[in-house]
């Protein structure tokens, strides 16, 4: 493997970590916020866990920033497979 390949593999692999790292943080907000909703006792944990309405605000929040992710993720991973397999990558027609 060439050297400028490898190069940017390592670049990619490192966005992948980075993102993967955003995704988990969404994941355990969304996971929070169901719990809170579904229980009814958020407000244990924390009294701002409490208030139903803040807590499906941060629950769509979380999920927009969890569907950015998984497409910046898939791109990113697509990116990757073209670098290592030595052909452009097309974007996918809709």
């Amino acid at each position: 493997m060439k050297t400028r390949r490898r190069d940017s593999v390592a670049e990619l692999k490192r966005r992948l970590f980075k993102y993967n790292l955003v995704s988990m943080a969404a994941t355990a907000v969304i996971a929070l916020a169901i719990y809170s909703l579904a229980t009814g006792r958020g407000g244990e944990i924390h009294p701002w866990l409490a208030d139903q309405s803040r807590m499906l605000d941060l629950l769509v929040a979380a999920g927009v920033v969890e569907l950015l992710v998984m497409m910046r993720i898939s791109r990113i991973k697509r990116l990757k497979q073209g670098v290592l397999n030595r052909r452009p990558v097309t974007r996918a027609r809709a």
